[in-house]
């Protein structure tokens, strides 16, 4: 059994290069419902000076293995849907489309599309993290 400690730890990754914040990533539940208790969402973020080189990929396979050790089965991504970089990393990942929810955010006083992407997880993603 994983402690709630444990899961928190689990759950969040971060690259660090010379004592430096680099990027980071975590999941958390994807409804509060019992239903949903074996889908996570995920956030990924990497600095700007610090993109095309890896990192987000990284981060993102790193949390594969950690969330198959919670028991978990599906992992989403919601992605700005102008976010081609990142849409076009998480598809590379195994991620599929699976809905465009249009004007959902606003931010930076514009209305945002969303795209929901998914990817299963398995046993296999046990040793992703290091592929």
């Amino acid at each position: 059994m994983v402690e709630n400690s444990d899961r928190a730890a689990l759950s969040r990754v971060v690259a660090l290069a010379d004592s430096q914040v680099l990027g980071f990533a975590s999941f958390g539940d994807f409804r509060p419902w019992p239903c949903y208790r074996y889908t996570i969402e995920h956030s990924v973020h990497v600095r700007a000076d610090a993109r095309n080189r890896g990192i987000g990929t990284a981060l993102i396979k790193a949390l594969f293995p950690r969330a198959v050790t919670l028991g978990k089965h599906m992992m989403i991504g919601g992605i700005d849907a102008d976010n081609a970089a990142s849409i076009h990393l998480h598809r590379k990942l195994g991620f599929e489309t699976v809905a465009h929810l249009r004007e959902v955010g606003r931010k930076f006083e514009r209305w945002l599309d969303l795209v929901f992407l998914q990817r299963l997880l398995s046993e296999t993603d046990l040793d992703t993290a290091n592929s």
